[in-house]
């Protein structure tokens, strides 16, 4: 909470300070005189006008009893609101994404197979039929590659979107995470970035021979993009200043 000044009333700084009246924790003052401006018990912003022609003695500046140290937002600031209409449209992506997965891994064809002798008929093969086809045959694939088709790729998904949702259901919902999103959203970021790489090195057409991709890994591979789109990097609304109040806002009881 803002504090400082010299004891006097026309000389201390505009901020929060305690309600010299004593009917709320905080009382906003301008640099001048007390405004109506408080913030109650629960940390909710409110107007309380002091009775006409009622002068407190001013208050020592200090902590208010009752309220923690979290910054609350100047007069006139609005409070953080629930993001509905970005939180409707980032679990839906994450609902499309959790569809994308499924078929991707599970339904589509994940690679077109030739197998020896080659006569580049390529028969389609699902993800889970992938794995026990490269352990017959040598496709000169890489080390990744191979544990990405032989069951690494849908944990990776599994983590990546469980961390993505996870992200942006706490962004959305806890109020202090609304006007200053934590560092480790851009971690979370970087995570999905990463995965989208991974698959696409592990991809059945890099560097091998036998293999081309078919429907379901160009599937896996637009759901993690989309996990990128999806996860918040960062919160457009800022922190608000606790030195002065918003204009308009300082308005005389």
């Amino acid at each position: 909470m803002q504090g400082g000044g010299d004891g006097a009333t026309g000389g201390r700084r505009p901020g929060w300070y305690p309600d010299p009246s004593g009917r709320q924790p905080v009382r906003w003052f301008d640099g001048d005189r007390w405004t109506a401006h408080v913030i109650d018990g629960r940390q909710q912003p409110q107007l309380d006008p002091l009775p006409d022609g009622a002068a407190p003695p001013p208050v020592p500046p200090g902590p208010p009893p009752g309220v923690s140290g979290a910054p609350a937002p100047a007069p006139g600031q609005p409070s953080a609101k629930l993001p509905v209409g970005s939180l409707v449209v980032r679990c839906l992506v994450l609902g499309i994404v959790a569809v994308l997965l499924v078929l991707g891994f599970l339904a589509l064809p994940y690679a077109g197979v030739d197998s020896p002798p080659r006569d580049f008929s390529y028969a389609p093969v699902r993800y889970l039929e992938l794995g026990a086809w490269l352990s017959v045959y040598d496709t000169k694939m890489s080390a990744w590659g191979r544990a990405y088709s032989q069951g690494l790729g849908p944990l990776i998904a599994l983590v990546v979107w469980a961390a993505v949702a996870g992200t942006v259901l706490l962004v959305a919902l806890v109020p202090r995470y609304r006007t200053h999103e934590p560092w480790w959203t851009v971690l979370v970021f970087v995570l999905a970035v990463a995965a989208v790489f991974g698959a696409m090195v592990a991809s059945p057409s890099n560097d091998t021979i036998l293999l081309k991709s078919a429907a379901g890994y160009l599937t896996v591979l637009a759901a993690h993009a989309l996990l990128v789109f999806t996860c918040p990097l960062r919160n457009r609304r800022r922190r608000p200043r606790l030195d002065q109040p918003m204009a308009g806002g300082g308005g005389h009881p």
